[in-house]
């Protein structure tokens, strides 16, 4: 079992302060507005990662791979 989990279900703020290289990620596959200032301490303490997938138009197995590709397991995630 991986040290790094990713909740589909948890809001992105609190996975960026669990993980150092999360908003770094996010950005990388489309979520560019995750770096906007204020961003994650805003919106990001109520969207997870399955509305900010609906929300962006990124398909949630384009985030899970991008995760585990870099060594994360994932919870809640049902495409």
């Amino acid at each position: 079992m991986s040290d790094k989990v990713i909740d589909f279900e948890v809001p992105i703020h609190s996975l960026a302060e669990d993980y150092p290289d999360f908003v770094d990620i996010m950005y990388s596959i489309g979520f560019t507005k995750i770096k906007v200032p204020g961003m994650l301490n805003t919106v990001g303490k109520i969207i997870n990662l399955k509305k900010g997938s609906r929300a962006m138009g990124i398909p949630l197995d384009s985030i899970a791979r991008a995760f585990q590709e870099r060594g994360y397991e994932l919870k809640n995630y049902d495409e």
